[in-house]
């Protein structure tokens, strides 16, 4: 059995470092990339630039920096709007006795079995009937109901593996409901409520098909869509391209560098408790 383990464990490590390869390589092979020419990406596309294009990254960022604000404004309305409806929602559902609760939690577990694209004509007929096409509120209001079922999940269980015993306190002691859910459900659930924010982030950040529906003007667009417009010479070619990807993948790598602690911490609190 000692003698397997050496084994099992070099196994492991090398499995990791396929992994950690797969993941990394294409990206570095992007950022590599974003530093050259359309000339220099054709010879030498695996290797070191002959010349560092700085001036890819200047022209990408002045043309991408609007919709940079317009993202960064709705992704964080989407992760703000999904937080606080469904920290509500699975606050009731763990906290409280209603009729037909049980119905409701089914029906919003449902929604999770939906493809996203079977909603698409839906939400767009409706959004349009509201006078919210290529608007702000189009593009955050579909992504909170969509990402608030999964978070309304996840959170109520965390929720209800709280000790009841602190709400009972509480209640002895006076306290209204409200700050039973601000002051001892929404601190303590900090990790899986980081874990629905980053996941919301992602998504909200990411999102392509829904903006590309709704969107038709330059002022409400996120940078998603911006990516394959970027004006540029005839000689800056991919390159050009490749540094607004760069740089529309920076605010990800730094949120999720400076969370990876409290997302690892979220994913595995239930398994913790168990």
């Amino acid at each position: 059995m000692f003698r397997k383990q050496p084994l099992f464990t070099l196994g492991h490590t090398a499995a990791l470092i396929v992994l950690l390869a797969l993941t990394v390589f294409p990206f570095y092979l992007t950022v590599l990339n974003s530093f050259k020419d359309r000339v220099d990406i054709l010879k030498r596309f695996w290797g070191i630039p002959a010349q560092w294009h700085l001036d890819n990254y200047a022209t990408a960022f002045r043309y991408l920096l609007p919709f940079l604000a317009n993202s960064i404004f709705i992704t964080a309305m989407i992760v703000l709007g999904v937080l606080i409806l469904s920290s509500l929602a699975a606050y009731s559902f763990a906290r409280f006795q209603f009729p037909f609760q049980h119905v409701l939690y089914f029906l919003i577990l449902m929604l999770l079995m939906i493809p996203g694209f079977l909603l698409l004509v839906p939400q767009f007929i409706l959004i349009k009937d509201m006078g919210l096409l290529n608007t702000y509120s189009g593009q955050i209001f579909p992504p909170i109901a969509i990402g608030s079922t999964m978070a309304t999940m996840l959170i109520k269980e965390f929720f209800a593996g709280i000790p009841k015993g602190l709400f009972e306190a509480a209640q002895m002691e006076g306290a209204p409901e409200f700050n039973m859910y601000v002051r001892i459900a929404i601190p303590l659930s900090v990790p899986i409520l980081s874990v629905v924010a980053i996941m919301n982030t992602m998504q909200g950040w990411n999102n392509y098909i829904w903006p590309l529906v709704i969107t038709s003007g330059n002022s409400v667009k996120p940078v998603i869509l911006a990516l394959g417009q970027i004006p540029g010479t005839v000689s800056q070619g991919l390159g050009l391209q490749l540094a607004g990807y760069v740089i529309a993948s920076v605010p990800l790598l730094i949120l999720f560098a400076a969370t990876t602690r409290t997302f690892v911490a979220g994913l595995t609190s239930g398994s913790m408790k168990g």
